[in-house]
């Protein structure tokens, strides 16, 4: 996901694992993406910042997680950098930060602002926010009120002459955004609190300039000075001329009502900030808040021994025991590197129970009660789109992605669900009569019955459980096996950094087990492509569930010397940390396709060839195709070639049995419609909730009618009265997935038949010349060109076929 918080963004279990409960596949998202995503997928949701020409090319702005201003038309963007690259440390960027440094002593002193290749992660300290982002965001606000009197219809005299404003706020936004993902505090968090509103003022500011605007207008009506930029540059300047209408510009102009109009809109926006932050404040709090200690092990029959051993260490960080794993207690939580393996393996009936209603029910009582901002969050958004022209809020953020309305994602849902409903009624008749002959279980099943009883089946199917599966798939041997499939597939070479190196550049990190990597082209002569930072280990304490990428630097070319400088990226898992240092981390197979998915984010970022920052790599690419480099790198890992190369046993080395590696490589098809449904489930409700439904009559009907009405038709299982679980949905009230959850489905359609030209191609050389094609476009292209030329560039042909989805999950087309 791109963080989106992929959250983003992020991204939703459910994507991989339909057995989680309601509450789960949300709680374990995200970007995103993400893009989340948060997201991711998540891939998750984000917190704060701005974006790239955030303040114009996309609607409104601050960054995902810090306020999801309105959902953005980017994956998850982030910060960028403004000075140089190790390729090449230009004039132009050294002078810029000279200049920074002669306007506030801020600039040279604060780690958040003052950087060169790399931030000084371990410099920055929360007191170092509000002082970094008041001088910053004045020193923002005074040159672009100068700047605005020299605006002219030009590229030169509009990008050209906000770029670099860009790129200061999301440098110093960027690193804010990153730490509060993977390094929360109390500090930290008050210190994002209190510049939230200086951030959305200066984005509004920007992107309401009537100024700006107008020379961006004048410069598209000017047939010569149109003509005479290249196609990338047109697409920039036509979406941002979108983005500026969607950030209230209109209001500026002359006309009755129109200035209490403005005041309004902007009103709207700075609230909806801050609900954003507290939704996703109180699902983290909630989240960390809750603990089942367990003192009796018979209790937790059918757990694994790492999973016992995890429930050990959670009870001691919390004050109970030593940590010892056979005595115990053992704690409970509703991390996901607890709660999904419970929830899959407790053979305790009662205790899967309490743990699922804790789960579904997060974030909707007391002080964390997050229904009352859900409620305040539909409002604003449904007057925000009525006061932009748009029938729904639904409508308003359709109008900025491929999909291009709601008819055409409803659509798509629709013909999705069609052609599954069969299928997973049928697996639901399968397991529930396995339950009730094969484990003697209780039916019909219960909601925290269907992860047990799939996980049950699934073992009794593929004769391998998901922790003996494990035993296979180490963090070290996985990662290389991914770097493999880069450079077989991409021609590049991907290496980590060593400490030496590290150090001489001086470069540090924000705990002890982040690494970093470098990219390099496998041709001769090496050329370096990109750098990325991995943080791959979960830290409950501090760092946000999910899976993610997001930007730390984005690629750009130096206006004066020509010299380009590389993009950075973020890649942020939370798999198991290693059980010992004697060994490696243990990764479930779930594990290893977030991995290589967040990686296919990473990889549109780092190796696109667009040079201009407004839609280099992820930033500019709609929503709903952001996913599909993501989607498309999952497949890898089912491959045989690559299962073999990854799949060794932590302690003997020894390859993983030919019968096992049937059972991975079957696996995606295992109750995969069920699977589908869900994801239909989230994406159908978003989409009603945003079109349809009425805040002001939530009297009448709640968000949890509504839920409970739309379920009738997409969940086979009936979820409880008391299911909450929109309050801990996080893509769509926290992140940037509003009426955009549908995106996960639309991109899959995609990404899967973008795999599926690599799968007819007839020889292995035939197979490297369609990866490089993908490369080529897919990946190079970014934001620059619209999704469907890339697609008709990389597929020769303008639709998508939906039967490619539907044969890598096994299941037959009735659409």
């Amino acid at each position: 996901m791109i963080r989106a918080p992929s959250s983003a963004s992020t991204r939703a279990l459910a994507h991989k694992s339909w057995q989680l409960t309601r509450a789960s596949y949300t709680s374990l998202s995200t970007s995103t993406r993400r893009f989340p995503t948060q997201l991711s997928s998540s891939r998750s949701s984000t917190p704060l910042r701005t974006t790239s020409s955030s303040w114009a090319y996309q609607p409104l702005t601050i960054r995902r997680a810090l306020a999801t201003v309105t959902d953005t038309l980017y994956g998850v963007t982030a910060s960028r950098l403004g000075k140089s690259s190790s390729s090449s440390h230009s004039d132009f960027f050294a002078q810029h930060a000279q200049h920074l440094a002669s306007v506030d002593p801020e600039f040279a002193s604060n780690p958040i602002l003052h950087w060169s290749e790399f931030p000084d992660f371990a410099a920055v300290k929360p007191e170092h926010v509000v002082p970094a982002m008041t001088a910053l965001v004045q020193y923002v606000e005074t040159q672009f009120q100068q700047r605005s009197k020299q605006f002219t219809p030009t590229w030169a005299g509009t990008m050209g002459l906000t770029q670099d404003l860009e790129d200061d706020l999301e440098r110093a936004s960027g690193v804010i955004t990153h730490l509060s993902m993977v390094k929360d505090s109390p500090e930290l968090r008050s210190a994002v609190e209190a510049i939230q509103p200086m951030i959305v003022k200066i984005s509004l500011q920007m992107g309401q300039s009537l100024e700006f605007y107008d020379a961006l207008v004048k410069m598209r009506e000017n047939a010569e000075t149109w003509n005479g930029l290249d196609k990338e540059q047109q697409r920039i300047v036509d979406k941002t001329i979108q983005g500026m209408k969607l950030s209230g510009v209109g209001f500026g102009l002359p006309g009755e009502g129109n200035a209490e109009k403005r005041k309004r809109f902007n009103e709207i926006q700075e609230r909806k900030a801050q609900l954003s932050l507290k939704f996703s404040n109180n699902v983290q709090d909630a989240t960390k808040a809750f603990v089942k200690v367990v003192t009796d092990k018979k209790e937790l029959e059918g757990c694994p021994e790492s999973l016992v051993q995890a429930m050990a260490k959670n009870a001691q960080k919390r004050g109970h025991g030593d940590g010892d794993a056979d005595k115990g207690p053992w704690a409970v939580t509703l991390d996901a590197p607890t709660l999904v393996p419970f929830i899959m393996n407790c053979k305790n009936r009662d205790l899967r129970e309490q743990i699922y209603r804790a789960n579904v029910k997060r974030a909707s009582e007391g002080e964390q009660d997050n229904e009352p901002i859900i409620n305040e969050i539909l409002s604003l958004r449904k007057e925000e789109a009525s006061m932009l022209g748009f029938d729904s809020f639904g409508s308003l953020s359709l109008s900025k992605k491929m999909a291009s309305n709601v008819d055409t994602a409803t659509n798509v849902l629709d013909r999705l669900y069609k052609a599954t409903l069969p299928a997973a009624q049928k697996e639901l008749a399968e397991l529930s009569e396995f339950a009730s002959t094969r484990l003697h279980h209780p039916t019909p099943l219960r909601p925290w019955d269907t992860a047990f009883v799939g996980e049950e089946y699934r073992k009794d199917r593929f004769k391998y459980s998901a922790d003996q599966i494990s035993e296979y798939l180490v963090f070290p041997k996985v990662i290389d096996t991914l770097f493999a499939v880069a450079k077989d597939s991409f021609g590049i070479e991907v290496s980590e950094m060593a400490q030496e190196e590290q150090q001489k550049a001086g470069l540090t990190t924000w705990n002890k087990d982040v690494k970093v990597y470098k990219v390099q082209e496998e041709a001769p002569g090496k050329k370096l492509l990109a750098y990325f930072y991995g943080d791959f280990y979960s830290r409950s304490e501090e760092k946000k569930s999910g899976a993610w990428m997001d930007v730390c630097v984005t690629r750009m070319k130096d206006p004066v010397s020509g010299h380009v400088r590389v993009p950075i990226a973020y890649m942020i898992c939370n798999q198991p940390a290693p059980a010992s240092d004697s060994e490696p981390s243990r990764m479930k197979f779930q594990d290893v396709t977030t991995l290589f998915h967040e990686f296919g984010h990473c990889l549109q970022h780092m190796l696109t060839t667009v040079e201009y920052p407004q839609a280099s790599g992820i930033k500019g690419v709609e929503w709903d195709f952001v996913e599909v480099a993501s989607q498309f790198m999952e497949n890898f890992a089912y491959e045989p070639q690559w299962l073999d190369q990854m799949a060794h046993h932590y302690k003997t080395g020894a390859p993983m049995p030919q019968e096992m590696k049937s059972s991975v490589m079957k696996s995606r098809e295992c109750l995969a419609g069920l699977a589908m449904m869900r994801q239909l489930h989230f994406a159908t409700l978003d989409l009603e909730l945003h079109t349809q439904f009425d805040p002001s009559r939530a009297d009448q009907e709640s968000i949890f009618d509504v839920d409970r009405r739309m379920a009738k038709k997409t969940c086979l299982i009936t979820p409880i009265p008391e299911d909450r679980f929109l309050c801990g949905f996080s893509h769509i009230f926290g992140g940037g997935y509003a009426a955009g959850y549908y995106s996960y489905k639309y991109s899959e359609l995609y990404s899967a038949d973008a795999y599926a030209a690599l799968e007819e191609s007839d020889s292995e050389e035939a197979r490297r010349e369609m990866g490089k094609k993908y490369r080529d476009t897919v990946l190079a292209y970014g934001g620059a060109t619209d999704p469907k030329q890339v697609w008709k560039e990389f597929r020769g042909r303008d639709g998508v076929e939906v039967d490619a989805l539907l044969r890598h999950s096994g299941l037959t087309s009735h659409a």
